[in-house]
């Protein structure tokens, strides 16, 4: 009995250290690639917004344990300035977030939408999500949408559900719409 009542004591005392949350920064820089070559788009159809989360939700946004930083205070300054000066390039969103203890399914999603909006989509919309569990994941699921000479509109979509490595810059691309990406672990 006295065994068994040591280990729980011990147990006890352990389990903190080994619940202890995780919390991570993430910085994006969503660009268009100008020069693309033009690979045939398809009618915009907006991707699942089920479990996305509007910028502007700071409820949500809480509940989710995600605080959104300033524009300036991104990681990826020199980055943006590099697309910025590119003659192919064109750097349009920026966004960066602290996230704590990312859950490992089902994890909420950012409603990122860039431009005002032709009906019910925007030139960019879609989702940016951070999942953990063995590995850190990045879950993307955007549509670039512009009108044709005809007076439809085409969409490319960059959907992709990219592990990511701490502390590395990712990029993740469509035929027209880039992502540059990192994760660093934050000090909380």
């Amino acid at each position: 009995m006295k065994t068994l009542t040591r280990f729980l004591l011990i147990a006890a005392t352990l389990l903190p250290l080994v619940a202890k949350a995780e919390t991570y920064r993430v910085d994006v820089i969503v660009f268009v690639d100008k020069s693309a070559p033009g690979e045939q788009g398809r009618r915009p159809a907006l991707p699942d917004m089920r479990r996305a989360i509007e910028l502007s939700d700071s409820a949500g946004l809480s509940k989710a344990n995600i605080t959104l930083l300033p524009a300036e205070q991104t990681s990826l300054a020199s980055e943006w300035q590099k697309l910025s000066n590119s003659k192919r390039y064109q750097p349009v969103s920026r966004l960066s977030w602290i996230q704590k203890d990312p859950p490992e399914n089902n994890a909420p999603v950012l409603h990122v939408r860039v431009g005002e909006p032709n009906g019910d989509i925007a030139p960019i919309d879609g989702t940016l999500g951070l999942s953990a569990g063995h590995y850190l994941h990045l879950d993307v699921d955007m549509l670039y949408t512009q009108a044709t000479g005809d007076g439809t509109r085409m969409s490319y979509r960059l959907r992709e559900n990219r592990k990511m490595m701490r502390d590395e810059l990712h990029h993740l691309d469509s035929p027209k719409l880039g992502i540059l990406a990192r994760i660093t672990k934050s000090g909380g």
